[in-house]
């Protein structure tokens, strides 16, 4: 357990600057959402908007849409590359934790992260879209950008096995299968598309967790 704290609070210091910069970018184009919606009422009639939102099926909120993926891609950078250089990826196996158990503590602190981020995301869009239109709305918002969350997580994860990963033409691959996995999270014309879909999608991305311990035993055992 002491480990394990140690371990939290390196990885803490490696990515607070970063996950705070980040935390104010996620709160600032929220605080933009909320002036450009409220823009949009006081110069437009709300007949029209609601015929605009509803009946055209126009998003009103995708500056969040891409949000969650940067997000991920810059914390895993921030929390990943500092280990390849100079071989201390290869130093910090050789504690006493099972490669896996070190690897997975260390994406499940970095997924935490970005869970509250992604967490901060959809509340405030709640409350956003709450502000001028019915609550049905508000909920269809939130499930119109959990497919830009799971973006976020497939992005940190991704970001992190092509890191991690020694062998260039494997982390190759690893990038390309993310790109292709988030390309098809992000092919939304309208509201909740993504429905029937989203559970069979997120346990696809659950194979991210146990991927992530092959790079570390690779890397360990590499002659």
């Amino acid at each position: 357990m002491l480990i394990l704290k140690s371990i939290f609070l390196k990885e803490w210091l490696k990515v607070r600057w970063c996950w705070s910069l980040a935390l104010v970018v996620n709160l600032g184009v929220l605080v933009y959402l909320f002036i450009d919606m409220r823009h949009q009422f006081q110069i437009g009639h709300s007949e029209m908007i609601w015929y605009w939102v509803f009946e055209l099926r126009r998003l009103l909120y995708t500056p969040l849409k891409y949000l969650p993926a940067v997000t991920g891609i810059v914390l895993a950078i921030a929390q990943f590359a500092p280990e390849m250089v100079n071989g201390r990826f290869r130093l910090s196996l050789h504690l006493p934790v099972r490669e896996e158990l070190l690897v997975w503590s260390w994406v499940g602190f970095g997924a935490l992260l970005g869970g509250a981020l992604a967490c901060l995301n959809l509340a405030g869009l709640y409350l956003v879209v709450l502000t001028w239109f019915p609550h049905e709305a508000a909920v269809s918002a939130v499930m119109t950008a959990l497919p830009w969350c799971l973006g976020g997580w497939v992005a940190y994860f991704g970001t992190a096995l092509a890191l991690l990963e020694p062998q260039p033409m494997r982390r190759l691959t690893y990038l390309f299968i993310s790109l292709a996995f988030m390309g098809l999270l992000y092919q939304e014309k309208g509201y909740q598309e993504y429905d029937q879909v989203l559970m069979a999608f997120g346990l696809f991305a659950l194979l991210y967790i146990p991927a992530v311990a092959l790079p570390a035993h690779r890397y360990r055992h590499r002659s």
